[in-house]
């Protein structure tokens, strides 16, 4: 009995060290200017909310990446990929994002500065030019954070001009999304509900109705995450009634131990606090690309005889066994080379297959689904990096492979893997 209590007491000697082994990270981004959007669709408070949560977030003793105002996909991507790198196993990582979301076949997306004013029947090119909530998350689980955090104020009305009667994506707010396992969600507002971006006449506050509520109940020392879901519900709800208008956040678990994960710890003013890293807004005059303008192609040509298509990866029984090297001979040895030093980066990979089906996107020679041939098939697995773009063909280098194009419905990020030499 005496020996179960030491035991119990080095474990709470443990415990304290153990806990701040890991580390909590936020990445925070707030787009008010839509450089292709016409002035109805500008927002005036993201930055401010953005802002906002950052230095909140950093009191939390949370180290911030900030984003504000113009952040195109490209920015947006190239920094992301950045803040993923920096988690590790055992993290806290959250993502804040104020600005416009549209909700397109059940899955939310959140819209960079440069998203091109899209019209009815181009989901596709809604879809490839914007940045999939789920993509997000998925990268940060990848990465090991043991809690991934979103939190969402982009409810707002359908930035896109209608055709008729159609529009991209639902009218107002956001899809009913399941979280993956260890990610808990926090929107602005329920499914298909308007968040308010402020009060209606004058309204002092420079925050959202959601994000002044989100940031005075994060200070709370110890709420955990489910308490934070409620509290913020009631607290937004009893605002938006005031008006009146129906806006109830909805949140959503798939965190074990909930309860226990707080963002405000009781310590947390004794955190070291690290500067948010901010992106200045860049000169809105001359629009930026995303990639760089792929290089022309010819008229497509029809091969007649395409080569045999190959399979990437390659299955594992195709593999060849490695050769035995040759026993070393002695005073023959060269000097021993250095250790490389490995390097990860951030790759893209297929999406929307069907498991129950081929389960595999057709990597092409030319950016078309007719012409030219395949040159291979892209299983779940496979990683590439995007380095051109011709409508809605996105050209494509796979992480040790060739180079093609990809249909840009098919593609998603991130993965984090080793970069190949």
């Amino acid at each position: 009995m005496r020996r179960i209590g030491q035991v119990w007491l080095l474990a709470l000697f443990l415990w304290p060290a153990c806990a701040q082994a890991a580390e909590r990270l936020a990445f925070v981004v707030g787009v008010g200017a839509y450089q292709n959007l016409g002035q109805g669709a500008q927002l005036a408070r993201p930055p401010a909310d953005a802002q906002t949560v950052g230095d909140t977030l950093q009191g939390l003793g949370f180290r911030v990446t900030l984003l504000s105002n113009a952040v195109t996909q490209e920015t947006f991507l190239r920094r992301f990929s950045i803040f993923a790198d920096q988690v590790q196993p055992g993290d806290t990582a959250l993502v804040y994002f104020a600005g416009h979301g549209i909700a397109i076949q059940g899955t939310n997306y959140l819209l960079p500065s440069d998203i091109p004013a899209v019209e009815a029947g181009q989901e596709m090119l809604a879809r490839s030019r914007s940045l999939a909530e789920t993509d997000l998350s998925a990268a940060l689980r990848q990465r090991g954070a043991r809690v991934v955090v979103m939190v969402i104020d982009a409810c707002r009305n359908n930035p896109f001009s209608r055709n008729g009667t159609r529009a991209i994506g639902q009218d107002t707010g956001l899809a009913r999304t399941e979280p993956a396992d260890g990610v808990f969600s926090l929107y602005a507002a329920g499914a298909g509900q308007q968040a308010l971006e402020k009060l209606p006449g004058s309204d002092p506050n420079p925050n959202s109705v959601f994000t002044r509520i989100f940031v005075q109940q994060i200070r709370k020392p110890g709420l955990n995450l489910i308490d934070l879901g409620e509290s913020v519900r009631d607290e937004v709800a009893k605002l938006a009634e005031t008006v009146p208008h129906k806006q109830v956040p909805a949140y959503y678990n798939e965190v074990r131990g909930a309860r226990f994960v707080s963002l405000a710890s009781a310590d947390a003013a004794s955190l070291p606090a690290a500067a948010p890293v901010t992106v200045s807004p860049p000169d809105p005059s001359p629009p930026q690309a995303i990639l760089p303008p792929p290089a022309q192609t010819k008229p497509a040509l029809v091969i007649k005889t395409p080569p045999s298509s190959i399979v990437y990866p390659p299955p594992a029984s195709t593999l060849m066994r490695p050769q035995a090297a040759p026993p070393p001979v002695a005073d023959a040895l060269p000097p021993p080379e250095p250790t490389p030093v490995a390097r990860f980066g951030m790759f893209s990979h297929p999406i929307r297959l069907d498991p129950a089906g081929d389960n595999w996107v057709a990597l092409r020679s030319l950016p078309s689904g007719q012409t030219g041939y395949r040159i291979a098939k892209l299983g779940p697995d496979s990683l590439f990096s995007v380095i051109g773009r011709q409508g809605i063909w996105v050209k494509v280098k796979l992480r040790g492979g060739p180079v093609g194009w990809v249909h840009g419905d098919y593609v998603g990020c991130c993965r984090r893997a080793l970069v190949e030499p």
